[in-house]
């Protein structure tokens, strides 16, 4: 169990993290700048509010194109027609809480309860979190730490503090005592991806294209290509959006190929 108020600097220097769940730990030190992971807690990751290069400007640049849908206006500027907001989950623990299948525990005034991560997220810029306003995170429950793996793999322009415009989060568990001895076969899996919707987006295709197999360069190659099919990264962030389409299939990649390697340890 984790405190949503561990820093994330102290969450991914953690050796127990670090051993059991390297991802997390991965993720973790991934986000920002030293001076704010210092700062920056689990909690605050996991709820941290959505992206968009029409909402994050200051007063004066929103008021010239007039404001938009998340903030004082009427209109979602990346999609002109749509009766929704479109920013972007860019948390990086979010996508692997998701992945590992990790549960959070809510308490406010109503008592407590607890929520699996993949229900903790809406796929609306807005309205992008399942919690009511007044309760709170108090803590991730992490699954036990037996017979799977999971690995996190970010893009971002500048690799000493951007947010990420995609992101791929693996998990494997391995069918115990069979398969092939170095690739073990696999018995579930999951990858997510963040940076491409308004939530942590789960690509249930990907991870059944695993289901069976042991991770050879066609298992793999399947699942990348059902993870590019619906991922639609769009124009409200970094980079050309049809390329960010095209690093899915390579992220996906790298990412079942690190999981093989460590596998192969």
């Amino acid at each position: 169990m984790l405190g949503s108020c561990v820093t994330l600097t102290a969450l991914s220097g953690t050796p127990a993290v670090r051993q059991s769940y390297w991802a997390v730990a991965h993720a973790a030190e991934l986000v920002s700048t030293p001076l704010l992971r210092n700062m920056g807690t689990l909690g605050g990751n996991l709820c941290l509010d959505t992206r968009c290069n029409y909402y994050n400007q200051n007063y004066e640049w929103r008021k010239a194109i007039d404001f938009c849908m998340k903030k004082d206006g009427a209109i979602c500027w990346v999609a002109p027609s749509s009766p929704r907001c479109w920013a972007v989950n860019s948390s990086d623990v979010a996508p692997v809480m998701v992945a590992l299948g990790a549960e959070f525990l809510l308490a406010g005034p109503q008592g407590e309860r607890v929520v699996p991560a993949g229900r903790f997220y809406h796929n609306d810029g807005i309205n992008y979190l399942t919690k009511q306003p007044d309760e709170i995170l108090a803590e991730v429950r992490l699954p036990a730490s037996d017979g799977w793996d999971a690995v996190y793999h970010k893009l971002r322009r500048r690799g000493s503090f951007d947010f990420p415009v995609l992101s791929v989060a693996a998990w494997v568990k391995w069918e115990p005592g069979s398969g092939n001895a170095e690739r073990g076969t696999v018995a579930e899996a999951r990858i997510v991806l963040g940076g491409v919707a308004s939530y942590p987006q789960e690509i249930a295709a990907a991870g059944a294209a695993l289901k069976g197999r042991d991770l050879c360069d066609e298992a793999i190659a399947a699942a990348a290509e059902e993870a590019y099919r619906p991922a639609k990264p769009l124009d409200n962030t970094d980079f050309d959006l049809s390329w960010r389409k095209q690093m899915t299939r390579v992220y996906a990649t790298r990412a079942l190929e690190q999981l093989r390697q460590r596998r192969q340890r």
